[in-house]
């Protein structure tokens, strides 16, 4: 009974742990506010803000990219798929003693990604809850900004390598990588309360 208990309680404790980890993402830039406010705002403008989807397995879906704008203090991205918003992600620059604290926080929607995603192999990133999204996804993409402005190079939204990006991270932040995997292997690639809501609505036509 001991050893049946320990496995769902060390999991209770890694989901709690990357909670943690993952409330947002945050990197300290040694340039001013208003500095590191262009810098990325300059980068989100060379990203395309249109466009359709190629992922792999998956139906292709027109997608845009939109911002509201506080200068100097906050930019909020919404990326939306065939109209509907399936997730947003504010970055704050607070002043910070020799430079700026950014601080982001993603949210994403479910229903939304799941019809976005469904059959490729990010299938599963649609039901990942938003820790996972600030920890896997945002975090690495702000720490690769924040070098690049403090480096004087103009900066650019650039994927990096899993191994690269893991190998940075401390050792802690490792650990919640491998939650993730394990979590990532066991979670659902559907959403089964779209199925039944499907199934039901075929039976009654």
């Amino acid at each position: 009974m001991r050893k049946l208990l320990i496995g769902p309680a060390v999991s209770g404790i890694g989901w709690l742990a990357g909670s943690h980890y993952g409330a947002n993402a945050q990197q300290v830039v040694h340039k001013s506010p208003s500095e590191t406010y262009e810098a990325v705002s300059d980068a989100l403008a060379n990203t395309a803000d249109h466009g359709t989807t190629s992922f792999e397995g998956g139906k292709p879906m027109p997608y845009e990219l939109r911002y509201d704008r506080q200068p100097g203090q906050q930019i909020v991205l919404h990326i939306l798929f065939d109209g509907r918003e399936g997730g947003r992600t504010e970055i704050d620059f607070t002043p910070q003693e020799g430079g700026t604290l950014m601080t982001a926080t993603a949210h994403g929607d479910r229903a939304v990604l799941s019809d976005a995603l469904a059959g490729t192999a990010n299938a599963r990133v649609a039901y990942a809850p938003d820790w996972m999204l600030n920890l896997f996804m945002v975090r690495p993409l702000l720490k690769q900004l924040g070098e690049q402005i403090e480096a004087g190079h103009p900066p650019q939204i650039v994927p990096q390598s899993q191994a690269d990006w893991e190998s940075s991270l401390p050792p802690d932040e490792q650990k919640q990588v491998q939650a993730y995997r394990q979590y990532e292997a066991a979670a659902p690639t559907v959403d089964p309360n779209a199925d039944a809501q499907n199934y039901l609505n075929g039976s009654a036509n």
